[in-house]
């Protein structure tokens, strides 16, 4: 009967010895203010990382009428490393907390429950939580996270380096550590291929020490008289540098306005640009681009700079197309009947609210619903033109409040000029106009040189290769400035054209 009390009693001190341990984080215990930005926070043997990731926003620590509450916006992501492997987390969220999924990328985590879990073929001391989406946030009030005692290791294991080794710029710390309970740790400079005795560290069971220049170190481990073999890592110190900006778009052609934003891989680098080279302003938000430009940047920590990058973008030229309202083709029948009429000339529409049209004009009358308007099915409206007759001239409208463009009227005539698929004018008095011309942007395609194979809007030695790309895999796909010798057809006598065509120009014959 003893026996099995025995047997029973180490049984318990088993299990205890391998019983869960729980360590709770309440932040709203830790004594911050309102509003403090939070990166990093250490409870017992537990340490959580915080950062801002794919969002806008850092998270922040508040205090408010529901409770406080870290809040995690969209994009952030809270790290959970523990000695020992996770077993679950439960969340307690505040009051008015907000709806945003979280992601983890081990493990999985139940909304509905506000707990998150791991299986035991998937063992893990490290998690790290997402808050889905780029706006929202999730109001973090307290976890409670569950670690699975380790098993003691009996047995002597060789150490470990944290890094094992690589690059780093500055100083590293490394932590050097063994599994085995009770277990001393010695570690050496090795110079010149030799072990350096004279450095000697010493750490029981785990220790830290700073890595300052490159260096390779060896460790072993000892309990009582065992020995383990040597554990080797090498250092490597690297000049700290600043990757150069990203500019989205690439560099190229666009055609009527475009946005260029400016990035950078490396964390907390600040981004400046210029638009000569010289003079550099910080970004903050997207450069608009309307004409050629060349935009240089660079990324700046402390005194570390990127290498300055460039991208030129060229604005192709418009193909603009002119639509006439012409009186005299849309002739009327001159019985002065006032009604609402609409004259289309694809793809432009033209609306009157009140009006006629006579043998040789427009008239259009004042009323409380007049209207005339411009609806364009195509490109956008860039400039309308209209001719007037004495009397009855366009300085009888103005745009409504709220329309783009610039108005302008001289004379009899009148002439808008802005950017839009809608224009609208009021109609302050009578007005008659003999014809009203509306000048599409039209297409941004310009017109390819012959030879210009590859549409780069010159003829190069870059149009040969393409040429010959072509005709290697589908002449008939090849565009019509590739028939460099007009035949009508795509064949290897377009390339000898085109080879004679790039000598017979002064920049290659010199």
């Amino acid at each position: 009967m003893k026996k099995v009390f025995s047997l029973l009693f180490v049984a318990l001190l088993a299990m205890s010895a391998w019983a869960d341990t729980v360590v709770t984080v309440d932040f709203n215990d830790q004594g911050w203010s309102s509003n403090t930005l939070v990166s990093e926070l250490e409870v017992g043997d537990v340490k959580l990382t915080f950062e801002k990731g794919e969002g806008t926003t850092k998270p922040t620590y508040y205090t408010n009428t529901s409770g406080g509450a870290l809040r995690l916006y969209g994009g952030n992501t809270m790290t959970v490393a523990a000695p020992q492997n996770l077993k679950k987390i439960d969340f307690t969220f505040a009051s008015d907390d907000g709806s945003n999924n979280i992601l983890s990328d081990v493990g999985n985590y139940n909304k509905a429950g506000k707990q998150w879990t791991i299986g035991s073929s998937e063992p893990s001391s490290n998690v790290v939580f997402t808050i889905e989406g780029t706006s929202g946030h999730r109001r973090v009030a307290k976890l409670v996270i569950t670690m699975e005692d380790a098993e003691p290791v009996l047995t002597l294991v060789k150490p470990v380096f944290t890094p094992a080794g690589g690059e780093f710029s500055g100083s590293l710390a490394v932590n050097v550590s063994c599994a085995t309970d009770n277990a001393s740790i010695y570690v050496y400079k090795v110079i010149d291929g030799e072990i350096d005795y004279s450095t000697e560290m010493y750490f029981f069971e785990s220790g830290e020490f700073y890595v300052t220049e490159t260096m390779t170190y060896v460790a072993y481990a000892e309990k009582g008289d065992d020995y383990t073999d040597f554990v080797y890592a090498t250092f490597t110190k690297v000049e700290p540098t600043v990757d150069a900006p990203v500019f989205t778009p690439a560099a190229g052609t666009f055609s009527d306005r475009i946005e260029v934003t400016l990035t950078c891989a490396t964390p907390n680098a600040k981004i400046y640009y210029s638009l000569d080279n010289e003079l550099w302003s910080e970004y903050v938000d997207a450069i608009p681009v309307t004409d050629d430009i060349t935009i240089w940047a660079k990324a700046v920590i402390g005194d570390l700079e990127s290498e300055v990058v460039s991208a030129t973008y060229t604005k192709l030229p418009a193909t603009t197309v002119d639509v006439t309202f012409d009186a005299t083709v849309d002739k009327g029948d001159g019985n002065e009947v006032r009604h609402h009429y609409t004259v289309v000339k694809e793809p432009v529409a033209m609306y009157v609210g009140d009006g006629t049209v006579y043998p040789d004009h427009y008239r259009m009358y004042k009323s409380d619903s007049t209207a005339l308007n411009f609806t364009s099915a195509g490109a956008p409206i860039i400039k309308i033109e209209f001719n007037g007759l004495s009397g009855y001239t366009a300085s009888n409208l103005s745009l409504p409040q709220g329309n783009e463009g610039t108005w302008t009227t001289g004379g009899t005539d009148g002439v808008w000029e802005g950017n839009a698929q809608f224009v609208a004018f009021t109609i302050n008095k009578q007005v008659r106009f003999t014809s009203i011309t509306v000048t599409l942007a039209g297409t941004d395609e310009p017109e390819y040189e012959l030879g210009d194979v590859n549409h780069d809007t010159k003829v190069s030695i870059a149009d040969v290769s393409a040429l010959i790309d072509y005709l290697l895999s589908d002449p008939n796909s090849a565009p019509a400035e590739a028939d460099v010798n007009e035949s009508g057809n795509i064949s290897i006598a377009d390339v000898s054209a085109l080879i004679d065509l790039l000598l017979s120009r002064p920049s290659y014959a010199e």
